[in-house]
């Protein structure tokens, strides 16, 4: 997909919200299927003063996938609404983007539908694909701090424009990997039956367990949230380099991972 001329210095930036766009359509679709093609109509078995928690993952859910996945396509073409890259970065603000919906939201069906012996299908690949859609909305808030830090966005809000060099990182201790923030060498492989490496996981909870401010956990999470978005989608190589950017002053949370992160990009 082309990119709007004005936004051309930040292109392959915009295209990964535009795929985003298209990843938030798709899942519509699943929600759609998922409600009235399988088993969800069974949700009449659990009681009507509860099962109003259970539609709320669809509800939620769907509105979530639509609702990002119109406006995340508006930024290509959408000029009254997003007339410069200013707008784009503070555009999701108060959106579904910054959490403006209760968390718990998947948890609590599951636990409803428990509470009630009702085992369903559908509702498992409901909370699934809600979760899914949060690890989406990580890697949207990562994208748009990379977009913050572009060379368009501070020449819209005057800020000076500093000159780009190369930047290493060097962590002793870790065998087998050499971490190059700005190397292009490297590509990332995606097969068409995707596993997500456990590695992510195991790289959040060591966050969880690091000891960090509530507002550092979040940020850490959403960087690592953002690259497992990337390796899922084929473009690791070029999200690894924000995250080892993102997560510099933090890179001994993370020295236990760089090995296993530096072979995914082989």
């Amino acid at each position: 997909m082309d990119v709007r001329k004005d936004f051309e210095d930040v292109s392959s930036i915009i295209s990964r919200l535009l795929s985003f766009s298209q990843q938030f359509n798709e899942n519509n679709s699943t929600w759609s299927h998922l409600k009235n093609n399988e088993d969800f109509r069974f949700i009449s078995k659990i009681p009507q003063t509860k099962r109003y928690k259970v539609e709320l993952l669809y509800s939620t859910g769907r509105d979530m996938a639509i609702y990002m996945a119109e406006t995340l396509a508006e930024i290509n073409y959408d000029f009254g609404k997003f007339p410069t890259l200013t707008s784009v970065v503070e555009g999701f603000d108060d959106s579904w983007v910054f959490g403006n919906y209760p968390e718990d939201i998947p948890d609590v069906a599951i636990q409803i539908c428990k509470e009630h012996d009702v085992n369903l299908w559908s509702v498992d690949q409901m909370y699934h694909l809600f979760k899914k859609q949060e690890k989406l909305l990580s890697a949207i808030r990562v994208t748009l701090d990379v977009l913050k830090r572009s060379n368009l966005y501070k020449l819209e809000n005057g800020i000076d424009i500093m000159s780009e060099k190369n930047q290493i990182i060097n962590v002793s201790g870790i065998s087998t990997s050499s971490i190059n923030i700005n190397s292009d060498g490297a590509t990332a492989t995606v097969s068409q039956t995707y596993n997500e490496p456990s590695i992510f996981n195991d790289m959040v909870n060591a966050i969880k367990n690091a000891g960090l401010d509530s507002e550092t956990e979040k940020e850490l999470i959403d960087n690592t949230q953002a690259l497992a978005v990337a390796h899922e989608n084929g473009y690791f190589s070029k999200a690894y380099k924000d995250f080892m950017q993102n997560i510099s002053a933090h890179i001994t949370v993370f020295t236990p991972f760089l090995s296993g992160l530096a072979a995914l990009l082989s």
